[in-house]
């Protein structure tokens, strides 16, 4: 156990196993200096997104010779126990075998009727950026639960995003979903040997543009629409409301390059479709016999630029790159105008994406290397908009 109270001393070198020293474990309490040692070190890694998939003691590791000396206190052995899952604390102590108190056990119960001792094997999935999700098993089965973050109903209508799921699952482009709450958690099958698309990948292309046409192509509708430019327009209001000012000295070029992209992309007055909104590589299962669209949060009546330009941003294609998948997903209607209708629905969407990942950023969430990358691809296409269309 680590404390910062009573005797001092120097760290000399931390690492992970070996077989003499003492063992970290349990809290950590930080005095003033340490704290503002740490905060210093942390902000400078929320910079370059170095330790977003890390825990403390590795900022410890790294910078252990620079950190101001901690506090330690020592037990003997079989006094301190950590548990990493529910699975080990149920072995340690069993009255977690049958009940929990766990609002989260409950809710898996009452959709999967079983009981909480057949719920095993959990797994933290850390790629999502708005909700906690995890992997459990039941009867032998894997399933995925997701427990929406905070802060997200002011970003989503869980509600719309549940009558979403319901509409598209008898059209096989979410075969996962099983269940979900209007509070927003839900439970979906989980996909054995998946991976997410590889954005260098031609026939990944292919497959995610295949799945994007179809979804765009059902006779579905909803009662909202999916506007990127007026729903960041919302987002730098509230940014604004809470006397935050955004740290970019460009930010007001940038939107007023995205305001002319937006209207450039309304002159081809597409049709408005049922789309996703958010087909970055992390929403997508590929596995050998199916491809699959998943977190339907901002679903929406949109313009199809949303999925098609979602996809080029987080690829950080350049324009080329970019001109070849809009022609997959074109196919034999393929046209400059569209091609022009798309790369600018590309700023568009890509500067969404920069203003809500500023937004998540006050929200205490670290978005790391994905809020410069969004903003970098706003920036690109909208200047490669106005060079082009000299407007």
């Amino acid at each position: 156990m680590v404390y910062v109270s009573g005797f001092k001393r120097k760290h000399k070198k931390v690492v992970i196993g070996g077989n003499d020293g003492n063992i970290m474990l349990g809290h950590a309490y930080w005095d003033h200096e340490f704290s503002k040692s740490m905060i210093n070190l942390l902000n400078e890694g929320s910079e370059t997104g170095r330790y977003d998939n890390s825990l403390w003691e590795q900022i410890l590791m790294d910078n252990v010779n620079n950190l101001p000396p901690m506090g330690i206190r020592l037990y003997p052995n079989g006094i301190i126990f950590e548990f990493d899952s529910l699975d080990e604390l149920r072995k340690f102590d069993d009255t977690y075998v049958k009940k929990t108190d766990s609002m989260i056990m409950h809710n898996i119960c009452s959709v999967l009727n079983c009981r909480e001792q057949d719920i095993l094997n959990f797994m933290t999935i850390k790629e999502g950026i708005t909700n906690t999700s995890f992997v459990f098993e039941v009867y032998g089965k894997k399933y995925v639960y997701r427990h929406p973050g905070p802060d997200s109903e002011v970003l989503i209508s869980r509600k719309r995003e549940k009558e979403v799921l319901e509409k598209v699952k008898k059209y096989d482009i979410d075969p996962t979903y099983i269940y979900m709450s209007e509070e927003g958690w839900k439970i979906s099958h989980y996909i054995e040997d998946f991976r997410i698309p590889d954005y260098n990948s031609f026939e990944d292309s292919k497959r995610v543009c295949n799945v994007i046409k179809k979804l765009h192509s059902i006779d579905v509708k909803v009662d909202w629409e999916f506007d990127p430019w007026e729903k960041a327009s919302y987002l730098e209001g509230l940014l604004n409301t809470n006397s935050t000012p955004i740290a970019d000295d460009e930010f007001i070029d940038i939107k007023e390059d995205i305001r002319r992209c937006n209207e450039i992309a309304k002159e081809c007055n597409l049709d408005k479709v049922l789309c996703h909104c958010d087909t970055y590589a992390h929403n997508w299962i590929i596995s050998n016999s199916n491809t699959i669209l998943i977190d339907w949060e901002y679903a929406g009546n949109a313009d199809p630029g949303c999925d098609v330009g979602s996809y080029i941003m987080d690829s950080m294609w350049d324009i080329p790159e970019a001109e070849t998948f809009i022609r997959l997903y074109c196919g034999e209607n393929y046209s400059e105008q569209l091609r022009i209708h798309y790369l600018a629905f590309t700023a568009v969407i890509s500067f969404y994406w920069y203003v809500w990942a500023l937004y998540r950023e006050h929200s205490g969430i670290v978005m790391g290397d994905s809020l410069y990358r969004w903003r970098a691809m706003a920036k690109k296409y909208s200047k490669y908009i106005k060079k082009t269309t000299g407007v």
